[in-house]
């Protein structure tokens, strides 16, 4: 089938989300050839409809994840799909945030001796992240994080990797690794890279069936929302998508070049998250994670505006609530 299909993306012919998914369920399952799978997505690439691509791959990826839970009421996905490791890493400080307001937050790898910057950060803090299973799940409910890696023996990981090596270009499982949603996160923070792709995300987030969603990009290198110039948001809920544009200045907040958010090391990384959290340093980085924190709480209904979420961001940090949640989370993960 999958020779079929490669067939008719050559011949011009678009195939159906069906069709898609099953070759991607081929493909997962180890039943296509490697050489004739990685003909099939250099195919692809000419597929117009690239949603029912991408949303095939995820739904397929999760077929062949066990799904896990961790008790959370309410959770939500914080995810940038270019993180650039040259800057503060606001991820990390807006999930401690989210946390510290009720919301269960996850993230992933893979535990194939990579490991993700956020995740060196937060070792550099004492954290101990492990393989899934080995959580204690009771805790990681209490805490409000679930960070984990999961293994590189999934099926998952096996036919994808080999993939991602091989060819010359980004396949679709490279845009969609960062969307599988281990844990049913009702909700969704999603920064990208390209603004010409914001309404597309938001329709996949919408057919991925979550409640809330929020979808991003100033179009530079930090792609959550920026200090310096425009940032376009579509919010995407009950079948709709509302686009429009957030600055600083529109939020009250100071105008700043993304050169205020450089960090030139894991330590400088370490040390200035912490005194964020400290209540030592307010500067532009205060401010960034202050208003990407405050954009997840609102998609969240954990604020009733963006502006009431920059309060609701400023007050967990200010008093001391998001250093004692991630005290809390650090010992969740000695």
């Amino acid at each position: 089938m999958i020779i079929e299909a490669t067939n008719k993306l050559l011949d011009g012919v678009e195939l159906s989300f069906i069709e898609i998914r099953e070759i991607f369920d081929e493909i997962l399952s180890g039943l296509a050839d490697e050489v004739v799978a990685a003909s099939f997505l250099t195919a692809l690439k000419s597929q117009q409809n690239i949603l029912d691509a991408q949303l095939a791959a995820i739904l397929s990826s999760q077929e062949t994840i066990k799904k896990h839970s961790f008790g959370f009421e309410n959770s939500i996905q914080n995810i940038s799909l270019s993180e650039n490791n040259s800057y503060i890493d606001v991820l990390i400080a807006q999930d401690i945030i989210c946390a510290a307001n009720g919301l269960g937050v996850s993230r992933f790898s893979f535990d194939n001796g990579f490991k993700p910057y956020s995740f060196k950060v937060l070792s550099s803090f004492g954290l101990n992240i492990k393989e899934i299973e080995k959580l204690d799940e009771l805790l990681v409910e209490q805490c409000g994080l679930a960070y984990f890696y999961l293994s590189s023996k999934l099926p998952y990981y096996k036919y994808t990797q080999k993939l991602k090596n091989n060819l010359p270009f980004d396949n679709i499982f490279n845009t969609t690794s960062k969307m599988l949603n281990i844990i049913g996160s009702r909700d969704l923070f999603i920064a990208i890279q390209d603004k010409e792709k914001i309404d597309e995300f938001a329709n996949l987030a919408l057919k991925l069936g979550y409640e809330n969603s929020v979808v991003l990009s100033n179009g530079s290198d930090f792609s959550m929302l920026s200090l310096e110039g425009d940032t376009v948001v579509a919010e995407a809920w009950k079948n709709k998508i509302f686009t429009y544009v957030l600055n600083a200045e529109l939020l009250g907040l100071k105008s700043t070049s993304l050169d205020e958010l450089k960090c030139e090391s894991i330590e400088q990384n370490k040390s200035e998250l912490l005194e964020i959290m400290q209540g030592k340093l307010k500067n532009a980085k205060y401010d960034v994670i202050v208003l990407n924190s405050a954009l997840a709480l609102y998609i969240s209904k954990k604020a009733d505006s963006i502006m009431d979420g920059i309060d609701l961001a400023k007050k967990t940090i200010d008093t001391g609530l998001m250093l004692e949640k991630f005290e809390h989370i650090k010992k969740c993960y000695q």
